[in-house]
């Protein structure tokens, strides 16, 4: 997970800022993008799947 935010992270144009939106899986957790600085996290809240595009499939 680290290493896909990295590419996001390089990926977000100088000046930019990205909003990534994650569940609730085991691996995404609060500290996951503290070493970034171009981006936030958004977590959904539980039990909320109608907000997550996945569940929909």
């Amino acid at each position: 997970m680290r290493q896909h935010l990295s590419l996001i992270s390089q990926k977000t144009k100088l000046g930019r800022h990205t909003v990534v939106v994650m569940d609730g899986a085991g691996s995404h957790t609060d500290d996951i993008a503290d070493e970034f600085n171009n981006f936030n996290i958004i977590k959904l809240p539980s039990y909320s799947p109608e907000l997550n595009p996945i569940e929909q499939v």
